[in-house]
């Protein structure tokens, strides 16, 4: 009977099997599935943990369909370089409507385009200038995650706040902060850009900057602590609290507090001894001034681990110092033991192991007798 059910079975399977053979699976319904894993070994990690990490796995950036257009705009570099303004001026607008029909577009832009489109952005012409920081604003927003790798041309980007008119400034704004959300203020730190620009002579650079800088430590995700190089942001925080221009002090005073918190109190105080006596005492008063609200902005550290986690630990330290060990027959010496194993062997003549081990030897030979 065994053997006829066995093979009724395998005639079900089969018939199932024909039943669903041209049938289409239903869409995925909980977005992107993650990669597949390495091994078979982490593939049998768990449904569980799957469904955790699923979030983690997921990379729109694989689902958007991305234009290579590096070669049309090479063809466009010679154009806008023309001595006419309006030829620059045509290859911009060409420029733009190739951005807007490729909607996306791959991070290969062509070494000539590049090095053109750093030029138009400083243009002396007003309108090929703003057309430029248009074009700026564009690319950020096709490029992607695709800004990263193009760094070079974000950063032109904060000398262009020196413009006392303020129609440039918020457009040069609205360009930056379409770059930083891809690029993150994180590898800005890291370089000199910055630094270089905290410490221009230009008081519409700086007060731009460390405006910006704010609203920019408020908003970032970042971790408990920014890179070292926030640091050198200090000697041009110093100076711009004390420059004349009072829309420079303001910008600097506001973002004084929020550079101290991840720089830290003493180490700005530090920084103040290479400051003049006038200027020192100036500073360390805005410092201590400062110090309760940078306190409260200061990244929170990190809370300890449990002790849970070093309990497997603690049995190893415990057997470790328990009386278990056999008695050291080289050193003639003998370890703490057990009262079972405390009993000399006959013949041996070792002395007995101290701490009550020995009496209860001795009753129990008594006892034999």
């Amino acid at each position: 009977s065994s053997g006829i059910n066995a093979e009724y079975g395998v005639t079900q399977i089969e018939g199932t099997i024909e039943k669903y053979k041209s049938a289409t699976p239903p869409p995925p319904t909980r977005g992107v599935s993650p990669a597949a894993p390495a091994d078979a070994e982490d593939a049998g990690s768990g449904e569980g943990e799957a469904e955790e990490e699923e979030g983690a796995g997921m990379d729109m950036e694989d689902l958007i369909t991305r234009k290579d257009v590096a070669e049309d705009l090479d063809k466009l570099a010679e154009q806008l370089g023309s001595a006419s303004w309006q030829e620059r001026a045509e290859a911009l607008d060409s420029v733009d409507r190739m951005l807007k029909e490729a909607v996306n577009i791959k991070p290969n832009l062509g070494s000539d385009f590049v090095a053109a489109i750093k030029a138009r952005v400083a243009d002396k012409n007003m309108a090929v200038k703003l057309k430029s920081i248009g074009i700026m604003t564009s690319l950020g927003s096709a490029l992607g995650v695709g800004t990263k790798k193009h760094k070079e041309l974000f950063v032109i980007l904060f000398p262009l706040l020196s413009d006392s008119k303020k129609n440039v400034q918020a457009q040069v704004l609205d360009s930056i902060n379409v770059w930083v959300e891809h690029v993150t203020i994180r590898p800005l730190l890291q370089g000199e850009d910055l630094v270089a620009a905290s410490s221009d002579n230009n008081p519409n650079l700086r007060s731009c900057l460390f405006t910006w800088l704010v609203e920019q430590l408020k908003a970032a995700k970042v971790p408990p602590k920014l890179p070292k190089e926030l640091n050198l942001l200090v000697p041009g925080l110093f100076k711009s609290l004390e420059d004349r221009n009072p829309e420079v002090r303001k910008s600097a005073q506001g973002a004084l507090p929020y550079i101290m918190a991840h720089v830290g109190y003493g180490a700005m105080m530090d920084k103040c001894n290479n400051l003049d006596q006038k200027s020192k005492k100036t500073i360390q008063d805005l410092l201590e001034k400062n110090k309760e609200q940078a306190d409260a902005l200061a990244p929170k550290k990190p809370p300890p681990k449990p002790k849970a986690d070093l309990k497997p630990e603690q049995p190893k330290k415990q057997r470790a110092r328990s009386p278990v060990e056999e008695p050291n027959e080289d050193s003639g010496e003998s370890s703490p033991v057990t009262q079972k194993k405390s009993a000399p062997k006959k013949g041996l003549g070792k002395k007995p192991a101290l701490g009550g081990a020995a009496p209860a030897a001795k009753k129990k030979k008594k006892k034999k007798k």
